[in-house]
C-alpha cells in the first residue's frame, strides 16, 4: 500500500512539472481564436501548421547563432576558469576568498548597471550585432560559475593524489590533464549543463547588443509581442521548438551524470 502510494505521489509530482510544458505543447496545435479562448477549449481541431511555420523562416538561423554563441563561450570559459579552479583549489592562497567573491560578484551584478557602457563599447569596436561580441559577452558572465563550481569538484579530488603525483616529478599541467580532470568529469558535465541553460535563455544582453545577424533564439521569441498583440499559439510552437534541444541535451547529461556518479563512486 505504501509502495503504491508512493508511485501515485511520484506521478502527481512528474505530472505537476511536466504540464506547463504539455500544455504549451497542446496550444501550439490550437489556432490562434482557440489558443485564447476563456474558458480554455480542451476539444478543439488540432494541426502542426504552426510547429511548421516555427521551423520554417529564419528558426534556422537563429538556432545557429544560439549554438554558436552557447558553445564557444562555455569551452572560452572553461579555457579560462579551469587553471585558476585547479590552482584555487589545490594550492589556494591568502585571498584565495577574496578572488572567489568578486568572481561571483561580477556575474550576480545587475546586466542594467553595465549595458550602457558595454553597448557604448562595442559600437566603438564595432561588436554590436556580432556573434563575436555575444561569445565575450557569454564568457565573461560564465567564467565566475566555472570557477566557483569547479573549484568545488576539484576539491573533493584527494590532495594525496595530487602530493604523489608532484613527489612522482609531474607537472602541474600534466596534473591538471592527468589526475584533475578525469575525477571531475561529473562536475565538468553539471557545470557544462547549468552553462548551457543559462546562456541559452539568456535574453537581455542578446536583445541589447545584437540586430537581425547575431540575434539568439529568446530574441525570435520575443518577435512574437507585437503591437497588435501576442501570437499565443504561434508563440506556443516556437517555445516547445526553442527548448527541444535543451530538453534533449537535459537527458542525455542525466545519463551522463548518472554513470560518471557510479563510475567515481566505484574507484
Amino acid at each position: 500500500m505504501k509502495q503504491m502510494a508512493l508511485v501515485a505521489a511520484t506521478f502527481l509530482i512528474a505530472f505537476a512539472l511536466c504540464f506547463p510544458i504539455i500544455w504549451t505543447f497542446f496550444t501550439g496545435l490550437k489556432s490562434e481564436t482557440d489558443a485564447i479562448s476563456v474558458p480554455p477549449r480542451i476539444f478543439v481541431p488540432l494541426g502542426f501548421d504552426h510547429y511548421v511555420g516555427a521551423l520554417g523562416g529564419d528558426y534556422l538561423h537563429y538556432l545557429i547563432n544560439t549554438l554558436v554563441a552557447v558553445f564557444a563561450s562555455m569551452l572560452a570559459a572553461f579555457a579560462l576558469a579551469l587553471p585558476a579552479a585547479y590552482k584555487l583549489a589545490f594550492f589556494p592562497g591568502k585571498r584565495a576568498n577574496d578572488v572567489l567573491f568578486f568572481a561571483l560578484s561580477t556575474r550576480f551584478m545587475p546586466g542594467v548597471a553595465v549595458i550602457v557602457p558595454i553597448f557604448l563599447l562595442y559600437t566603438k569596436i564595432g561588436l554590436i550585432d556580432s556573434l563575436v561580441g555575444l561569445v565575450i559577452m557569454y564568457t565573461t558572465l560564465n567564467i565566475p560559475i566555472v570557477l566557483w563550481l569547479m573549484r568545488s569538484f576539484f576539491k573533493d579530488v584527494p590532495y594525496e593524489l595530487v602530493e604523489a603525483a608532484l613527489m612522482e616529478g609531474a607537472s602541474h599541467p600534466r596534473i591538471f590533464w592527468e589526475v584533475a580532470l578525469p575525477l571531475s568529469r561529473a562536475g565538468l558535465a553539471t557545470t557544462a549543463f547549468l552553462l548551457l541553460i543559462l546562456t541559452w535563455n539568456e535574453f537581455f544582453f542578446a536583445v541589447n547588443l545584437s540586430g537581425h545577424s547575431a540575434a539568439t533564439l529568446p530574441v525570435y521569441m520575443a518577435s512574437f509581442f507585437t503591437t497588435e498583440g501576442q501570437s499565443w499559439a504561434r508563440m506556443s510552437a516556437a517555445s516547445i521548438v526553442a527548448v527541444f534541444p535543451v530538453l534533449v541535451a537535459g537527458w542525455l547529461a542525466s545519463r551522463a551524470l548518472v554513470k560518471n556518479m557510479l563510475a567515481g563512486a566505484v574507484k
